[in-house]
């Protein structure tokens, strides 16, 4: 993007530019998602559980495509594989014997996010309204209300805090 667009927009959106904004003026392709460029830098790959890092281009899309929450709902839940959430629960599973070493690792990353969220009195998601309750208690995505008024979410862009900020225990 240019410079008088970067100004432009900062000037239209008060220096907070969302995916709901860009959509609106036409500068996100119909279909494509939106991934902050802080999303790395900022941390939240690191402590964003799997199922929202997983889903978090269809809730860009979703959000993108102007949904309301119902619709980004069962959007998202279209695009679900069956291992999309992981059951950290006992169940039954030995944690100890599992034969593949990235399947370990995994298990072993997600339960320390789980601890992680739940020390900030945060859930680890189990479906997809944990998964976009989470963006939003985070504050990677807010609740507004569309022009029909209707609910609806948007996700930031810019500017992005670290999740370091959000999670502070």
């Amino acid at each position: 993007m240019c410079s008088f667009h970067n100004d432009a927009l900062n000037f239209i959106t008060n220096g907070r530019v969302t995916v709901r904004g860009l959509s609106q003026l036409g500068l996100i392709p119909k279909g494509q998602c939106v991934i902050p460029n802080q999303f790395y830098e900022g941390g939240w790959g690191r402590w964003l559980p799997m199922p929202n890092i997983t889903l978090l281009p269809y809730f860009s899309v979703s959000v993108a495509s102007g949904f309301n929450w119902a619709e980004t709902v069962g959007f998202m839940e279209k695009r679900v594989k069956p291992n999309t959430f992981i059951d950290l629960g006992n169940n039954g599973v030995d944690k100890r014997n599992h034969e593949d070493d990235e399947v370990q690792s995994l298990y072993e990353r997600e339960t320390e996010i789980e601890q992680k969220l739940q020390i900030n009195g945060l859930l680890y998601p189990k479906s997809i309204v944990d998964v976009i309750d989470l963006y939003v208690a985070l504050g990677l995505a807010f609740k507004t209300e569309d022009q029909q008024g209707k609910w609806c979410l948007d996700m930031i862009i810019r500017p992005l805090c670290k999740i370091d900020e959000v999670l502070i225990n």
